[in-house]
């Protein structure tokens, strides 16, 4: 099973409008206590962005998101009552006035993972070089 788009998504999370000419960031409201690496997770009950800066469908007026209702949200798992479900990357959400909003950031912080195998042999390998008798196996 494929795991891209299956990062949760955080306060502060970059997202863009198909028909707007600006990114904005997702504000959680929904909730004030489930937090990821110190960042309220974001549901399916938040919906205030920021304006995405002019929308291509209202002749280039300002945009003013009017948000239909999340998609391809973690339906396995509720956050904040009934119908709260945490938010994915690859969640998107529609506008009344027909643009679709997708995520661009989750806002989650990168954690270094463990060296692929081979460098690890790499660097045992130039370690019993090095100092052969750190590495000796009796």
């Amino acid at each position: 099973m494929s795991q891209t788009g299956q990062e949760l998504v955080c306060n502060g999370a970059v997202c863009r409008c198909d028909k707007g000419t600006l990114p904005s960031m997702l504000q959680v409201t929904s909730q004030q206590f489930n937090y990821l690496q110190g960042r309220l997770v974001a549901t399916t009950q938040d919906k205030t962005f920021l304006p995405f800066g002019t929308c291509l469908l209202k002749n280039n007026l300002p945009c003013t998101p009017k948000l239909l209702l999340w998609q391809d949200a973690f339906e396995l798992v509720e956050v904040a009552g009934p119908a709260s479900h945490p938010l994915l990357e690859k969640s998107t959400i529609r506008c009344v006035f027909g643009g679709q909003v997708s995520i661009m950031l989750t806002m989650q912080l990168a954690a270094p993972g463990l060296p692929a195998l081979p460098r690890v042999e790499g660097v045992r390998t130039a370690f019993a070089s090095l100092c052969p008798l750190l590495l000796t196996e009796e």
